[in-house]
């Protein structure tokens, strides 16, 4: 993210949030956000729900908001012990270069000093520093291009195909210099939809919710007590506390974008009435410093206030119509069958069970059957409700067998099967 001059925080700090906010209580009644951007979204956590859409669909560069991805594969990485928290990296020459750029975000480092992956981790995360992101590239891949690399892996698993990664920050390439990866195009930005946002940013939450730690605090001094301390201001201004903050929403996370191809861009997640909801907002368009947050307020008040959490399937609860699933050729000819699991989503405020509607699609069971196999699916859909779900899977549920049915055996089949005939003649 383009580094703003500290002079121009310190005067919008000066700035009441009521001059510059769009008050909670006013979107109560809106049927859209009608949110001012080129694109956005806004996701339930848990589910992957998506409760609002505009050109969600559309890669466009997301500038310093890429660092997410670099922070999921270090956390990775430690996960798997390819790397600790305590390990140290020291820089390349032309690295150290750009992290003295102070035209951009950063925090500046030298080669005759190693930087520890957790002050490399927290100083991408706050103050989204553009070396300290492409250090821990480093320390996860050995060089830039491996992580790249590693970086595209990691979204395609993901199902996302259509974004174009070519560092790990989001500067454009022409920032870069001598650091760019070779073959990438001078002029190359990262670009990802808006839902490609929202996925990742999800699936950063639900594999590293202690994420929203880091994302949270306002500020930070790096290498403190050193020649170098560098006070880290959060970019993230609609913290609580900041001059975006909003009272009702009790924002952590998750990171900005700023470039002159991207514009104000900011992916933010709040939990609030038992929903933690994610909200994508690329290029805001509007006046003043604040607008991509102005327009973030704006789409978090429209779920707030006509989205709910509501849970439309029980585990263990029965299928209406569907207490048992026949077996062919078992012991018992029928078993128990209950839903797998509880499904719990976000449906339009106002919703009832009237406007929802459950089918069942049962499939064929053949003895031996396990306690647990799968029976069939139940598809819940919601009237009217057409958005769908991030990951495509939609409201499913899958049905299985409460008690397990061995095969008859050779007799029990045989006078089964002449009674059957029997029993048909007449």
């Amino acid at each position: 993210m383009k580094k703003l001059f500290k002079v121009v925080v310190a005067l919008l700090a000066a700035i009441t949030v009521a001059s510059v906010a769009v008050p909670v209580a006013t979107a109560h009644a809106a049927t859209d956000a009608n949110i001012n951007a080129s694109a956005a979204i806004a996701i339930d956590a848990d589910s992957g729900k998506i409760m609002y859409a505009k050109n969600a669909n559309q890669a466009l560069p997301v500038a310093s908001m890429s660092k997410l991805l670099t922070i999921y594969l270090v956390r990775e990485a430690i996960k798997q012990g390819k790397i600790k928290w305590t390990d140290t990296i020291r820089p390349s020459k032309a690295l150290a270069a750009l992290s003295q750029n102070r035209s951009l975000s950063n925090v500046p480092m030298r080669t005759d000093t190693t930087y520890t992956v957790k002050e490399l981790y927290q100083a991408t995360l706050i103050y989204s520093a553009d070396a300290a992101a492409m250090l821990l590239g480093d320390a996860v891949a050995g060089n830039q291009t491996k992580f790249v690399q590693m970086m595209n892996n990691k979204l395609q698993s993901w199902g996302i195909k259509d974004a174009t990664i070519v560092n790990a920050n989001g500067l454009n390439n022409s920032d870069l210099g001598s650091n760019m990866v070779p073959g990438t195009g001078k002029n190359a930005e990262n670009k990802m939809s808006a839902k490609d946002m929202a996925i990742l940013a999800r699936n950063l939450l639900k594999d590293y919710p202690d994420v929203l730690k880091t994302t949270s605090i306002t500020k930070m001094t790096f290498r403190k007590g050193t020649k170098d301390a560098t006070e880290m201001d959060n970019w993230d201004w609609m913290l609580p506390g900041l001059i975006a903050s909003y009272s009702k929403l009790k924002v952590d996370g998750l990171k900005t974008g700023t470039s002159d191809e991207a514009g104000d861009c900011f992916t933010g997640t709040v939990k609030i009435n038992g929903m933690r909801m994610i909200t994508v907002v690329l290029h805001a368009n509007g006046s003043g410093t604040t607008k991509r947050f102005v327009q973030t307020a704006k789409l978090m008040s429209y779920v707030v206030h006509n989205w709910q959490t509501a849970t439309l399937v029980k585990k263990g609860g029965t299928v209406k119509g569907h207490k048992t699933a026949t077996v062919t050729k078992g012991k018992s000819k029928t078993v128990a069958i209950a839903a797998s699991r509880t499904l719990k989503t976000v449906v339009p405020t106002g919703t009832t069970s009237a406007n929802i509607t459950k089918t069942y699609t049962s499939k064929k069971l053949a003895a031996p059957v396990k306690r647990g196999a799968t029976a069939g699916t139940l598809d819940v859909k919601v009237k009217g409700d057409n958005l769908g779900y991030v990951d495509g899977a939609g409201s499913k549920v899958a049905v299985t067998t409460k008690t397990a049915d061995a095969k008859a055996g050779f007799f029990r089949l045989l006078f089964r099967g002449i009674g059957e005939f029997f029993s048909n003649l007449f």
